[in-house]
């Protein structure tokens, strides 16, 4: 390496270096309350936190000796889909290392940096990179889905764009001019190696809607490039390139996806059995949520995005806003009326004001993409040729319908029943987060273009004045005739008094005039920036094969091209984060961060929850009447719970909810506001068959109150007396409710063998009274019992049965276990006196282990090797 390189390349280093910088500054400066100890109130991470108390505590206490099974939720389940392993996945130290520092920053931190980089790879300059990282990074999506604390979900946004960048570095690079395959090869094998770095952080995050929607996103960008590649004669020689390019992408993108095996296996296996994998139930009782394909059409699309908000993406109160949205008092006529009529603390109602008025059940905020995001990526539209444009229209596109959902049926339709499992996921409007990418990455590449003198002053006028008029234009209309935004009312607001409706519309009016005329400024002083610029420059266009093929032209150089670039660039800089910032703020501001202290106090127990501890049975569940029992993450932290909330549970337990829990509990609860003391609600209590039959023992229907004890709860174990053989799922969940579960166990066909074997042990004398199965040990993974039958015994116990990892021994030998009563496990007992111990011995962890440790030692070598063959044979750093 010679001394001028030599000095190119720390000169570059020290470049990225205060990039990096800028980045920890920006992101910190959002969230500086995380500098003095203080975490976001996040009430989706209390709610993991509760549902995963008991395996946190559990696997703390016992090193090597791990559970993946909770009973904190639904009875017990797998562990799977909450608390994932990370053994064998040597590439999880990079994860948590580019992770490391104080959340949400660290989020943020890692998003601009991989914007920033996504937006190099497309040719852009370095400035102009920073600038769109920024737009990237703070679209409103991401702070609010930080406000509830949506951290996996926000870990995959951030990763997203290093993904793309390597993808399409990788495709770039075949077209480096030199001398045979060392002039290319090299470079496309380093891209491909860290893409499949890349795409192991992209699902390390564990969010698969997000990997599935970068998975669309980058098979538009390769059918795209493809396309243009062959269209031209010229382009057409590197077709051989492409495809080793791609060949190489899929071998090192399926290692970065082996990587996180331990994670993916056990998470595949366990959805063929939940919510996802569709019911077995047919007709009216099958759950209102799945089907035999997955999830229902009309549950999978609840949260579709209207037509009418669209414009939120460029006026952030264009519908509203947030269901619950802080606003300045002073400014509200909520408040106003409310203080007019004596209302007590009326200005606390400007902490929550339900401005939303949109098609969706509730909202945390809308799509906001930023005004200047907006009118450049219109800028571009008109500006910008070649295949960047269409492609990067054709996925906004496509995300904009798959976002509508029920409001743009034939497309949501055909994506749900003929593309692979798009119908797997739910709140279909999560899609418009590829506009967060596809809208800056055109608008930024159309900035770039004008500053690098890259677009006639002529045609710049043309397309400018185009995009000024469809978006500050719009806007302007919006501010003088507010009611293009529809009528500002929602069914919600028929629970307000006339006097609140009336002054509801009046804010929402107001605030919305208000963002209107906001973006109308920030759009005209971008335009005005970009005139003052392009006024300057007479240069001519820069050709776009050089802009779109790798070539270097002499407009690439930080140098070259319009000489206010640099004040354009900062002018526009500050015009985004000022933007974004305020924006931002509305839905993660200083009012949503406590301390360390406090964030921990959301786990304080109730006197309730003191009561119910002090009974020291080794295992028995409880429902908390006190939250909607199947919609609560909370309720876990402390007790094994028969309810909880996971969108992902076991759909056998969905079916028993749906078919029976839920009528048990309103009965119950009937039963108990008609009671006039502890002693009477004891008494009407309802004999709840299959709550008692899970083992259900205590109610909680206030927290300062006595908990009230299920006297008909089965207990752990017991034994039955005879068999009800039924055929089909159907008979089988509606035989539970027509037998006495105490003496009679429903067994289905799919466990025929066990039947006749149940069948024939029943069939002989009546056994003898002096039977006895107890609970001795237990463990969230691991039980043991002691038993005592005169003959060979069917056993059912209250644990919900799950098909894989669960084993049986009875004195170390293995016995065969069943499923029994829809959801519960029973077991043939041999005669005798015994210990039983029933263990969570699931094999996919292992077989996940070993697949994940060999992608990752395949992939760090090959990382490494693509590097050293970078300086060995990329002939054009040698010259």
């Amino acid at each position: 390496m010679t001394k001028n390189n030599l000095k190119a390349l720390l000169k570059k280093a020290g470049v990225l270096a205060g990039i990096l910088l800028l980045f920890l500054v920006i992101a910190y400066s959002f969230v500086p309350q995380v500098l003095s100890g203080k975490v976001v109130n996040q009430s989706d991470i209390t709610g993991y936190m509760s549902m995963s108390h008991q395996t946190t505590e559990w696997n703390a206490a016992h090193k090597g000796q791990e559970t993946h099974w909770t009973d904190a939720m639904f009875g017990g389940m797998p562990t799977t889909s909450f608390q994932a392993s990370h053994e064998g996945d040597l590439t999880q130290g990079i994860y948590s290392l580019l992770l490391k520092g104080k959340r949400p920053a660290s989020y943020l931190f890692v998003c601009l940096l991989g914007a920033f980089l996504l937006l190099l790879s497309l040719g852009v300059d370095t400035l102009v990179a920073v600038v769109g990282a920024v737009a990237v990074t703070f679209c409103s999506y991401n702070i609010q889905i930080i406000q509830v604390g949506h951290n996996t979900k926000m870990q995959a946004i951030a990763f997203l764009p290093w993904v793309m960048a390597a993808v399409i570095f990788t495709y770039r690079s075949i077209f480096r001019e030199g001398k045979g395959w060392k002039a290319w090869l090299p470079v496309t094998v380093l891209g491909s190696a860290l893409f499949g770095l890349a795409m192991s952080m992209q699902v390390k995050a564990n969010h698969q809607q997000i990997t599935y929607y970068l998975a669309i996103l980058i098979a538009l960008y390769v059918v795209t490039f493809f396309i243009w590649l062959v269209a031209s004669p010229q382009r057409r020689k590197s077709v051989g390139r492409f495809f080793a390019a791609s060949a190489l992408l899929l071998v090192l993108g399926l290692l970065g996806i082996g990587t996180n095996a331990i994670k993916l296996a056990p998470l595949y296996e366990y959805t063929q059995h939940t919510m996802r994998g569709g019911s077995e139930l047919s007709g009216p009782s099958a759950s209102a949520e799945v089907n035999d394909k997955g999830l229902q059409l009309d549950y999978a699309t609840a949260w579709s995005y209207g037509w009418e908000e669209l414009p939120n993406m460029m006026i952030p109160n264009f519908n509203g806003g947030a269901s619950g949205a802080r606003v300045n008092p002073d400014k509200s006529s909520v408040v106003a009326v409310c203080k007019e009529y004596g209302v007590p603390n009326a200005e606390s109602m400007a902490d929550q004001l339900p401005l939303y008025w949109g098609s969706q059940p509730f909202t945390a905020g809308p799509m906001y993409m930023g005004a200047i995001t907006i009118f450049l990526f219109l800028l571009g539209l008109f500006i910008l040729d070649g295949k960047e444009k269409w492609w990067l229209l054709a996925a906004s596109l496509l995300a904009v319908g798959l976002g509508l959902g029920r409001n743009f049926m034939w497309l949501t339709e055909l994506f749900f029943d003929h593309v692979p499992m798009y119908n797997k996921f739910r709140t279909v409007s999560m899609a418009l987060v590829l506009l967060q990418f596809t809208l800056p990455m055109l608008g930024f590449l159309a900035l770039d273009r004008i500053l690098k003198a890259g677009c006639p002053k002529k045609k710049f006028l043309t397309g400018g004045v185009a995009a000024l008029v469809l978006t500050a234009g719009f806007c302007l209309l919006v501010y003088a005739f507010p009611s293009i935004a529809g009528s500002f009312t929602s069914p919600v607001d028929s629970q307000l008094p006339e006097q609140l409706r009336k002054a509801l519309v009046d804010d929402r009016i107001t605030f919305l005039r208000s963002d209107a005329l906001r973006s109308m400024l920030f759009i005209l002083a971008a335009f005005l920036l970009l005139f003052w610029a392009v006024s300057a420059s007479g240069k001519t266009s820069v050709p776009e094969e050089a802009s779109v093929s790798g070539k270097a032209s002499a407009s690439d150089s930080h140098s070259g091209g319009n000489p206010k670039r640099i004040w354009v660039v900062a002018g526009i800089a500050v015009l985004v984060l000022t933007d974004l910032f305020t924006v931002g703020h509305r839905y993660l501001g200083k009012e949503d961060f406590v301390s360390a202290r406090a964030f921990s106090n959301s786990f304080s127990k109730r006197p309730v929850d003191e009561m119910i501890l002090a009974d020291s049975t080794l295992s028995y569940r409880v429902v908390d009447l006190t939250s909607s029992p199947f919609n609560d993450m909370f309720n876990g932290y402390f007790h094994k719970n028969i309810g909880g909330y996971s969108p992902a549970k076991l759909q056998r337990y969905q079916d028993l909810i749906d078919r029976y829990l839920t009528a048990e509990l309103e009965e119950t609860i009937d039963s108990i506001s008609r009671a006039t003391s502890i002693p009477d609600a004891l008494n009407r209590l309802p004999s709840n068959e299959i709550l008692s039959a899970l083992n259900c023992k205590y109610f909680i229907f206030n927290s300062e109150a006595v908990p009230l004890e299920n006297r008909n709860a089965y207990g752990n174990a017991w034994f039955v007396l005879s068999v009800l053989p039924v055929s089909g799922p159907d008979a089988e969940i509606a035989s539970i409710g027509e037998v006495d579960l105490r003496n009679v166990a429903v067994i289905g066909d799919d466990f025929a063998e066990s039947r006749e074997a149940v069948q024939a042990a029943v069939s002989g004398p009546v056994p003898d009274s002096d039977d006895y199965i107890e609970l001795t040990s237990y463990a969230p993974g691991e039980l043991h019992y002691r038993y005592a039958a005169c003959m060979d015994r069917p056993a059912v116990f209250s644990e919900v049965y799950y098909p894989e990892g669960w084993v049986a021994e009875v004195d170390g030998e293995r016995v065969d276990m069943f499923r029994c009563d829809w959801i519960l496990r029973g077991i043939l007992l041999p005669q005798g006196s015994h210990e039983l111990v029933m263990k969570f011995c699931p094999e996919i962890y292992s077989t996940g282990k070993a697949a994940s440790a060999a992608c990752s030692w395949t992939l760090l070598i090959l990382v490494l090797l693509s590097v050293a063959g970078l300086f060995c044979f990329d002939t054009r750093k040698r010259d």
